[in-house]
């Protein structure tokens, strides 16, 4: 794959590519950013985060989670870029959530100790099928209508709806391929420094793996399949490479 072949691939990422997103959010202001906008907490700020953090199961399947951090409050959040409805299935959030427990608090700890955890889903389109820009699970009492506070929450973020809101613009950006037109000006500022060029070798070497764990994705998908854009487009570039 020539430079002009690797040029076209990058051009045509978006944030709502999950191995690009990972990149992306390399820079935790960008973490940052979309959470402060999907929880509408400008105040949020994030005291560590951990990209394809994996959470073993000794006893069932373990979990590799896009982004898993935790704010200055210790509130821990997990983040996850979804395409397929498959891989945002409402017994997927629960597990995402149980297991996010089961890693956080140590032996002996009363469970009191747990921190109030956000499983958060962006998807591509409205997996929940309820027409919902933002939809928040919660438990609830089910005669009285109460919250049953167990600190755990769900949400789905739903980017095929555009609404002019916050979300709304959100969800544009997440979806824009031109640094140029993203209007965060976090996100348009990482994503150009990503696409544009302006790399130290560090970064160069980053965005070749990046090219290469999108390849083997291409090639376990089933590029003859055309399971997705991305892979017919780098399917096309390694024919002709």
């Amino acid at each position: 794959m020539n430079a002009l072949e690797k040029k076209k691939i990058i051009a045509s990422l978006t944030l709502m590519d999950d191995l690009f997103m990972q990149v992306v959010l390399e820079e935790q202001a960008c973490t940052e950013y979309i959470l402060q906008t999907i929880l509408d907490k400008s105040s949020l700020k994030l005291k560590e985060q951990r990209l394809q953090k994996k959470l073993p199961n000794l006893h069932g399947r373990a979990l590799v989670l896009d982004c898993l951090c935790t704010d200055e409050k210790g509130l821990l959040y997990n983040i996850e870029v979804q395409n397929s409805s498959a891989g945002a299935t409402p017994k997927r959030a629960r597990y995402h959530a149980a297991l996010m427990d089961t890693h956080t608090l140590k032996k002996g700890e009363k469970f009191s100790k747990l921190p109030e955890s956000y499983v958060i889903f962006i998807t591509d389109k409205d997996v929940l099928g309820e027409g919902e820009q933002l939809y928040q699970i919660e438990r609830i009492i089910r005669k009285s209508g109460n919250l049953f506070k167990d600190g755990s929450h769900i949400l789905y973020f739903n980017t095929a709806r555009q609404d002019d809101n916050a979300l709304g613009k959100l969800a544009k950006d997440l979806k824009e391929a031109n640094p140029k037109e993203i209007k965060s000006k976090v996100l348009s500022h990482r994503v150009a420094s990503l696409k544009e060029g302006k790399l130290d070798k560090e970064g160069e070497k980053k965005m070749n793996v990046l090219l290469e764990k999108y390849r083997k994705k291409a090639v376990e998908e089933g590029i003859e399949q055309g399971k997705n854009h991305l892979a017919l487009l780098i399917g096309r570039l390694l024919e002709t490479g």
